[in-house]
């Protein structure tokens, strides 16, 4: 539910005030997949609003969790998981490094070689994120 009310902005700022960064979290290590997947959409959604809801899910601790399970997920959780990564890497510099502190990189070139192009895509992207503002803060 949380997933299909953050497809619509003017839902947004009542989410966030409900406090639901915080409440998807755990869900992310539950143990059914669909619901890690969905829990990683809405994440996914949030952050890629604004940079507030982006800086709550770095702050949150959940990049590193997202990471930690990419790798061995099925591909529906990896394109959700790399849609996250580039929602939030997607606002400012500082949040793209944030990405690279949590050890993304990897992953995401791991995700790269996904069979399949969605996977791919979602994690192509979020690189060039990363990429981009790592050019920026260079220049």
């Amino acid at each position: 539910m949380v997933a299909e009310l953050a497809t619509r902005p003017q839902n947004i700022e009542t989410l966030q005030n409900a406090g639901v960064m915080s409440l998807l979290r755990p869900l992310l290590l539950d143990v059914v997949p669909t619901i890690q997947q969905t829990a990683a959409l809405a994440l996914g959604r949030l952050a890629n609003y604004n940079d507030d809801l982006a800086e709550a899910v770095v702050k949150g601790d959940i990049l590193p969790q997202l990471v930690y399970s990419l790798a061995e997920q099925n591909r529906f959780y990896k394109k959700a998981a790399a849609f996250v990564l580039r929602a939030v890497g997607k606002h400012s510099p500082q949040l793209a490094q944030a990405i690279v502190d949590c050890g993304a990189l990897d992953t995401l070139v791991i995700c790269l070689e996904d069979f399949d192009p969605g996977v791919k895509e979602a994690a192509a992207w979020a690189l060039g994120y990363i990429a981009r503002h790592n050019a920026g803060i260079r220049a």
